[in-house]
């Protein structure tokens, strides 16, 4: 689920060798004796619990890199970039310039910026606390308020992130009709493309710091996100 490790980013052996380390990490700390005692019913529902946490654990931290994908499409939309769409190996759809380049350019942060990291030790933490034998942790009004607030932060990061660009773009296409409306004989439709693209280009220079300071503040220890994951597990 993390785009940082999708089928088409990272090979299926690649993949393989980081589960299999992590395994040799995971099972000094497993009762191996208490598993071999479970029936074979509850083998298959231990591993439906973890395939659950599992996808938690990916969505959680997919959030932001979606969000800054989501932005180069909002940005492609409106400069009409998105005409050069091509097929973007991360996603496995066709994708436009900005959009590809954010998406990539989030994942890099990800994994430069200590995500793998705090990745890791909320999966290491998630075993010390709900143990694989466990079948149920200790429910609370935590997961209830996880799930809601993660029901919107894509769109929240998304509006965060895009909105001073899209702002600056519309300003653009506000002045080029006006424009148009005093010089009718000027065809602003041929020129309206290069300089949206030209603007979106300088707001995306500027654009690149504040994303590094969100992905620092979505993953330093202290953050909400870790916190609460903290509390469901």
């Amino acid at each position: 689920m993390l785009p940082a490790f999708a089928n088409r980013v990272v090979i299926g052996m690649v993949r393989n060798g980081i589960i299999a380390v992590l395994a040799l990490v995971i099972v000094p700390s497993v009762n191996i004796g208490a598993l071999e005692a479970l029936p074979a019913l509850a083998w298959f529902g231990i591993a439906l619990k973890e395939v659950l946490i599992g996808m938690l654990l990916g969505f959680t931290f997919s959030i932001f890199l979606w969000a800054c994908e989501n932005v180069g499409h909002l940005i492609d939309f409106q400069t009409g970039s998105g005409n050069a769409a091509f097929f973007d190996p991360l996603s496995g759809q066709e994708s436009g310039p900005t959009a590809g380049f954010l998406g990539y350019f989030a994942i890099a942060l990800f994994v430069t910026g200590g995500g793998l990291q705090a990745m890791l030790g909320i999966i290491f933490e998630s075993y010390r606390v709900w143990p694989v034998t466990s079948f149920f942790p200790h429910m609370h009004a935590a997961l209830d308020q996880f799930v809601a607030r993660q029901s919107d932060s894509l769109m929240d990061w998304t509006v965060k992130l895009a909105a001073p660009v899209i702002i600056v773009l519309l300003l653009a296409e506000l002045g080029i009709g006006l424009i148009g409306r005093a010089m009718p004989q000027f065809n602003v439709f041929l020129f309206s493309q290069p300089i949206k693209s030209a603007l979106a280009l300088l707001m995306m220079t500027l654009f690149l710091y504040f994303i590094f300071d969100a992905m620092r503040n979505f993953l330093r220890p202290g953050s909400d996100l870790l916190l609460m994951l903290h509390a469901i597990l």
